[in-house]
Order: C-alpha cells, then structure tokens, then sequence
C-alpha cells in the first residue's frame, strides 16, 4: 500500500501485544528511497548559499559577528582566557547564552588574523567573517545526519513496525531509511528556519544539539549506559551554547522521556544513576572553575539573568506585554513551522487512540516539542526561542505521519508546492531582469523604489547558477506530473526543492540586494572599523581591511 492511495483501509500497530489505533500500512514499493545523490545535492544547495561573499546581517549575524571578533581579541591579545568559562555578563548580547560558540567561531577566524599579525599585512576582515561561518555549514551537515540516524532508528524498533500479515511490507531497515529521508526532506521544507541557520546566531547549533539528543534518546534503551554520557555531554554543551533556557528544556525532556515512556521505564534505575551524577559533575566542575576564574560577582550575575527573568513571572503578574509577545509568536509559528505543523498534526489526530507510553517514536519527539514550547512561552524571556524551532522532533513526528495522508491531501501539499514556489521563483526572475534591463518599466521603478541606490550588476555566475536550479525545479515538476509511482517522500520532496530553488536564487541573483536591506554596512563599517584599530593598538597591525 503507498502513502495515500489506501489509507482507508487500516492495519493495526502492535505494541508488545497490545493494539493501538489503526493506521494505513505501507507496501514495499512505497518504501524506495530516493536517491542518495538528490538529497545530497538538495543540502548542499541549501547549505553552502548564503553563507559566504557577503556581510554580517542585521540581528544575531552581526551581533555574534562581532562578539567572534571580541572573543579573539580577548584570547590572543589580551590573554584572557576566562571567556573560555562564561561570557562577560555585562555585555547584553551575551547575557543569556554561553560562550561556547562565540569561541568557535573566533577559533575560525584566528587562521587570518595569524596570516595578518605575521606577515603584517591588512586584516582581511570580511574573510575572517567567512571562515567564521564554516561551523555553521558543520553545524547543518551533521544535523541533517542525525535527525536522518534519529528517524532510522525509532522506526527500526518493533513498536513502530506495522503488521503485515501478507508479507508485502518493506523490511525492517527500508522502512527506517525511508523514514530517514522524509524526516530530512522536512527538515529542508521548513520555511521559518533557513534565514536563522545561515547566520552567525545558535540557531544552527541549537538544532543539531536537538538531533544530537534525539538520537541519542533513539539508543538509549539497548545502551542506557553510553547513552547516559552522551546525553549529560549533551545537557553541558547546550549550557554552555544556548544558555539555561534550552539546557532546561533538554534536561526536561531526559527526565520524563525515562519516566513516562515505557521502553526507557525498563532501564530508568540504570540509565538515571549514571547520567544525573555525570551531568553532576559536568556542570559542578564549570561552576567551580568559572567562581575560581572569574568574579563572584560576574558569575552569580549570569545564573540570576537566566534563572530571575521568566516569562511566568510577567504572566502572573498580569503583564500585557508577556500575552502579546507570545500571541505573536504562535501566529508567526504559522508560516515558520510551515509544512511540518499541518503534517504532524494530522498524524497525532489519526494516532489519538494511541497507546502513547509504549510508542516510543510517538512519545519522545512529543515530550521534546512540549519541554521546547513550555519553557519557550513560560521561560527565560531573554531566550530567543522564536528562533528554537523544534525541528527534528517535529519532523519526526511529520515522517511518521505521512504514512496516513490520504491521497487528496498529498495532491494538495504537492500543487500547493508547485504554485507557491513556481510563482516565487517568476517574480524573483522578474524583478532581476526589471532592475538589470530596465523592463518592464513599471517594474523597473517599482524595484528602484524598493532597493534605492542598487544597480544592476548582471554576471555570469549569476546567470548560470538561476539558470540551472529553474531548470533543474522544472525538472523536478515534471518528474512528479509524469511519474505516478507510490512514494512515501512523494508528499515533501517538492516542498524541499522548491524552497531550496527559492534560497538559490535569492543568494545569486538578489544577494547585494539583500546586503543592503539587511547588512546594515554603516553599524557594520563601524565594528569592524573600531576592532581593527583595536587590533592595531595591541600588536601594531596595519588599521585598514581588505574588501
């Protein structure tokens, strides 16, 4: 049976004997995967676009940007290594998340401002900025990765087998993997996160952090005892990235995963013991050496920020603000979490007589979304979680769920793709052509209105690269209205190439666009202005940058 053709026709779920809610199965011929070569051009695509030839963008890029810039100086000139610890607390920007990041990405800078300070040649600032966003390709790739081993393994376990009394179902391992490549193809299609994950900000690490622990929670009950040291290794690094508000939610979501679901109840004893002590002694020992390092003062700063400032302490006290931030938060979470919502929840629907506790690939995204969204709305209210998007358990919750879409509305997601992403892609071309060729006149004045000062500046690259990712979208079109083969992945795969056609050709033909839209060059002209004299000051480098 394929993802909608019979989703009339149930086939039970079996839980260590007991049944579930029906939902449809799924023939062996539903479960081919795509090809290995297509979702790796999907993601290199939309990795490698946007990051790199362009300035620091306005919020988190620019900010973290320049704290990276900080950080370097802090380490190599100033010889202060207690950043490695924590984050000076008086600096706002860094008030509510560690230091851990920054120093990655100060540590991809150091290479060129080393070539610099040696051969005492200008800083070549904007390529230091480039360099700096490697981790967040990294970042990226091995989410991807993980979020692809999460979904396999979840699906591999007895509880997510369907019954398949006639012997045509895929295997085992099929059906992990197809289940893999629908959670990655989601993970691409979300429209809300693609900006946030090619910036400077967490919002990259944030959601690897989330595979990592997913995965890890994926093998916890065969290996409780490795799982327990990866996840307190998890848990540490989180605190030292993303601050207490996702360290919080991720420590939630350990602790009831191992409470509530009934796989992991059977290894709890084992599996606690272990990871509360390590994380223990994780955390203890950074306390301890950041008040040995550090001043009191700046340390207990830090922890009463993150712990002091709540969202539910606004609420209770009848703050307007508090109701109002939060209301524009879930309608922004419309179009940010966009197609993976509408998915999940009509699974979870279909799924309502589930027997929640023994459904482990049900339960334990669902746990994490919830830990994600209680302390985004009641936590931190410095915590950027707009940005936190659940992603991975969302995505793993949506792959499941396509099992049970019914054949009207996979046709619906997939015209729905095919129009939004198709009339994208003319009007990007249009208003290109209206602002290098001046026609049609109308727009041309219309998009000079839009982008003052831009001129056209048409090249090749440009061209050849809008020209391959509209034919290689057209290609794809064509593939799924000529080709009617049953697919799991069917209902996503145009979803994610469309949104990757869309980024493509936004970071090719409307970057400098972009750049002045969103690169506020003056505030950035400025930092980087004020570090290189900085730099200047301390070891005698030549104040000019390299454009």
């Amino acid at each position: 049976m394929s993802s909608g053709e019979k989703s009339s026709q149930p086939a039970a779920f079996s839980f260590q004997g007991a049944q579930a809610a029906p939902l449809p199965g799924l023939a062996a011929s539903a479960a081919s995967r795509l090809p290995r070569w297509a979702i790796a051009l999907l993601i290199l695509l939309y990795i490698s676009h946007g990051l790199f030839d362009r300035v620091p963008w306005r919020g988190d890029d620019l900010i973290n940007t320049a704290l990276a810039r900080t950080a370097l100086e802090s380490l190599l000139l100033q010889g202060n290594w207690s950043v490695l610890l924590l984050p000076p607390s008086t600096d706002i920007a860094w008030t509510t998340q560690g230091s851990l990041w920054i120093l990655v990405l100060a540590i991809f800078m150091t290479p060129v401002y080393l070539y610099a300070f040696i051969t005492q040649t200008p800083l070549a600032i904007h390529l230091m900025d480039d360099i700096a966003r490697i981790p967040l390709a990294i970042s990226m790739a091995i989410g991807y990765l993980v979020i692809w081993k999460a979904a396999d393994r979840f699906a591999r376990r007895r509880e997510a087998q369907p019954i398949d009394p006639l012997g045509v179902g895929p295997k085992s391992d099929d059906f992990g993997k197809t289940l893999g490549d629908c959670a990655v193809l989601l993970a691409i299609s979300a429209l809300g996160i693609v900006v946030p994950w090619h910036q400077s900000g967490p919002a990259a690490i944030g959601f690897l952090l989330q595979g990592l622990l997913l995965w890890s929670l994926a093998t916890a009950p065969e290996t409780p005892r490795r799982a327990a040291g990866q996840l307190a290794l998890i848990i540490l690094a989180t605190l030292l990235t993303y601050g207490l508000g996702l360290a919080i939610a991720h420590l939630i979501t350990v602790l009831a995963v191992f409470r509530w679901v009934a796989p992991y109840r059977l290894v709890s004893r084992e599996f606690i013991g272990r990871f509360s002590s390590l994380t223990a002694i994780l955390v203890a020992a950074w306390v301890i050496a950041s008040v040995i390092a550090l001043p009191t003062a700046q340390v207990s700063q830090w922890w009463a920020f993150g712990l002091g400032q709540w969202w539910i302490v606004k609420l209770l006290s009848g703050d307007l603000t508090a109701f109002s931030t939060i209301s524009a938060w879930f309608k922004e979470s419309l179009w940010r979490w966009w197609p993976l919502w509408p998915v999940a929840l009509y699974g979870l629907w279909r799924a309502r007589h589930l027997q929640w506790r023994k459904a482990p690939h049900w339960s334990v995204p669902l746990i994490s979304i919830a830990s994600l969204v209680a302390l985004g709305i009641l936590g931190p209210f410095e915590w950027k979680f707009q940005q936190l998007i659940p992603v991975i358990p969302l995505c793993l919750i949506a792959a499941y769920s396509l099992l049970s879409l019914p054949r009207p509305l996979v046709n619906l997601v997939d015209w729905f793709a095919v129009v939004l992403f198709s009339a994208l892609g003319v009007v990007i071309w249009l208003d290109w052509i209206a602002l290098n060729f001046g026609v049609p006149a109308t727009l041309a004045a219309r998009v000079a209105v839009l982008t003052p000062g831009l001129i056209g500046n048409a090249n090749l690259y440009e061209i050849a690269f809008g020209v391959i990712a509209t034919i290689g979208w057209i290609a794809l079109v064509v593939w799924r209205v000529r080709r009617g083969e049953p697919r799991l992945w069917r209902p996503v795969v145009l979803s994610a190439g469309g949104l990757t056609l869309t980024w493509v050709l936004l970071m090719t033909l409307w970057l400098p666009a972009i750049d002045r839209l969103q690169g506020q060059q003056s505030v950035a002209k400025a930092l980087e202005d004020a570090w290189v004299k900085s730099a200047a000051d301390h070891r005698q480098i030549k104040p000019s940058v390299v454009r």
